[in-house]
């Protein structure tokens, strides 16, 4: 490995270990952490920068502060054509008396809204947004439990939850951000805890993302783009990361 490449693997790891930080403390500080890692203050407050970029804190004198993720409702309406297009192709690769599991986020629950109208599911989530929705039609909903998240979602951070006794057809996944690198990312540790469980029941994942989330990267991976059986999204990957999907032998479909 290049020295390069290992200092951008520090580096990542480092930021991964912030945020993390970040989700248990709501701040960390600069001294603490320059301490903490053996680096000066100027790396970290570079690596604050960063992520204060990316939108994933709130940088502060000394130090940062998490950073609330917009309201669930303004979230909803954002790219709302795009992501219930996505929904009405994801939700018809559900067949028959599957067992699915969807993922919490907007994209996944206009999912759920369509197929609200069938009695013949057993959906999986942590989520109660899709919950409530999916049971709309009578189908069979089994709730993760956990602590309550601003998102309604249902996390056990630090603790390695039992898996639910399913076999998931499916997992319909969202997702932070699609990139050749890091692969399928997110913001928050204790949900990718959350979607890693459920995609090591699934026999095949569907991530359902629009095309804003393409060579985005958040700080949490939750896999290689290989993990991806079929990406539904609503236009074509740009380059290099098209090619990287096709050579991972990720299916694309793009909904119209």
């Amino acid at each position: 490995m290049s020295q390069d490449n290992a200092a951008e693997d520090a580096r990542s790891a480092r930021q991964r270990d912030i945020l993390k930080t970040l989700q248990q403390n709501r701040q960390v500080d600069v001294t603490e952490l320059a301490r903490r890692f053996g680096v000066s203050g100027m790396t970290i407050r570079r690596d604050l920068a960063e992520l204060d970029e990316a939108g994933q804190l709130h940088r502060v004198h000394g130090g940062a502060i998490i950073r609330r993720a917009p309201a669930y409702g303004s979230r909803a309406s954002t790219q709302a054509g795009e992501k219930a297009a996505i929904a009405r192709v994801a939700a018809q690769l559900v067949g028959p008396g599957a067992a699915v599991g969807i993922d919490s986020g907007t994209t996944c629950h206009a999912v759920a809204a369509e197929l609200a109208h069938r009695s013949d599911l057993t959906v999986v989530t942590n989520a109660l947004h899709a919950a409530i929705t999916a049971r709309e039609g009578g189908s069979r909903v089994i709730v993760l439990g956990g602590l309550l998240t601003p998102e309604l979602s249902l996390v056990n951070p630090g603790i390695v939850q039992e898996p639910p006794q399913v076999h998931l057809d499916l997992l319909i996944l969202g997702c932070g951000g699609l990139s050749v690198d890091r692969g399928i990312t997110y913001f928050d540790p204790t949900e990718v805890e959350v979607r890693r469980l459920l995609a090591s029941l699934a026999d095949r994942v569907v991530v359902a993302a629009d095309h804003t989330k393409f060579d985005r990267k958040k700080a949490m991976v939750l896999g290689p783009l290989d993990l991806i059986d079929v990406l539904v999204t609503d236009e074509a990957p740009p380059e290099p990361l098209r090619t990287a999907l096709a050579a991972a032998d990720v299916e694309v479909v793009i909904a119209t």
